[in-house]
């Protein structure tokens, strides 16, 4: 992705890490640095100063109207879905059914998605022994829709009291891409990442074999990484209801996919979260509304107690609140 590609390199050029998190964890950073994928997948925005840190995840497009995200109830027949491979199939069939019943939106490229959404994320600190300290954040970002505009990060604590945090995102145009930090800038080499993704599968066996084409290339399991994919593709972005409705389709295709249970998102709103274990020892949670099934949003859980963390202990959660296209950076929706 052009915007985290360009801000991880010209940040790490000017602005060097100096503490060095847990081996496996960092590795865990820094590859899904590399591959925007689920939970951590940061840095489409520059992050806290600190020796290393985890950022928190951005919101996904769920539903898209002219304006702000809506729900739309999708009874599955008044059932509960037991914590199995079927029931997730059930809950990602009414999903892609909600996502489906949504209005597709026209996109112009030189337009911007708009994502609002709020935030915990854990920051810990090898030279500070302890068991780190969470960042709850409000956060608004705005896209590019053909990636080639630049486009603004805005977060601030929870709450509203404080100043919004202003990160430009460089906009990628003719392979080059110009950032600025700390008053230096650069040029780098980059690739759009736009904010609306027009171009992606529509059909559901399409779309599983464009997961696992996009996961390729890492030594995680390959189903491991369709997921991962899968999370990347829908966060902080605005796909058409077919296209969001095959990820979802899709997703039910990939084994290991399963329920993980009921769980409240970052927002406070009952949800049941689908989840595939990773071998590094953590899980991506995707959480979906208990009755309509529409996105809500993400968390990302420890499964196995390491690098002084608990299995259970969950490391970042975001809610996304609304999803909308507006003419300009800045701009909020009406």
């Amino acid at each position: 992705m052009n915007d985290l590609k360009t801000l991880d390199k010209f940040g790490r050029t000017l602005d060097p890490d100096t503490a060095v998190p847990p081996a496996r964890l960092r590795h865990r950073v820094l590859t899904e640095a590399r591959h925007p994928h689920g939970r951590f997948r940061a840095p489409r925005f520059t992050a806290p100063r600190f020796g290393w840190r985890m950022a928190a995840v951005g919101g996904m497009a769920a539903v898209l109207t002219a304006g702000v995200l809506v729900t739309q109830v999708v009874p599955m027949d008044g059932q509960a879905p037991a914590s199995s491979a079927s029931a997730a199939e059930r809950i990602l069939a009414a999903a892609a059914a909600q996502a489906q019943r949504q209005p597709a939106v026209t996109v112009p490229g030189n337009q911007f998605v708009y994502i609002e959404s709020i935030a915990t994320a854990l920051s810990r600190n090898e030279a500070e022994p302890g068991p780190g300290t969470t960042r709850p954040t409000q956060r608004q970002i705005w896209l590019s829709a053909d990636g080639s505009r630049d486009g603004l990060l805005r977060e601030r604590p929870r709450g509203g009291a404080g100043d919004w945090d202003e990160t430009p995102l460089p906009g990628c145009r003719d392979g080059k891409s110009v950032a600025t930090k700390y008053g230096k800038t650069a040029e780098v080499e980059c690739t759009p990442t736009p904010g609306h993704h027009a171009d992606v599968p529509t059909d559901a066996d399409a779309m599983l074999v464009y997961l696992y084409a996009k996961g390729a290339g890492t030594k995680n399991p390959r189903d491991q990484q369709a997921f991962t994919a899968a999370g990347d593709l829908i966060r902080e972005a605005y796909l058409s209801p077919a296209s969001l409705a095959a990820v979802f389709t899709a997703v039910a295709k990939i084994p290991g996919v399963r329920v993980v249970g009921d769980v409240t998102d970052e927002a406070g709103r009952a949800g049941v979260a689908l989840a595939l274990n990773e071998v590094q020892g953590f899980r991506t949670e995707l959480i979906f509304d208990r009755q309509s099934y529409a996105y809500l949003g993400e968390r990302s859980v420890v499964v196995r107690d390491q690098d002084g963390m608990k299995a259970g202990q969950t490391i970042n959660s975001t809610a996304v609140l609304t999803v909308a296209v507006v003419s300009s950076a800045g701009q909020l929706p009406k």
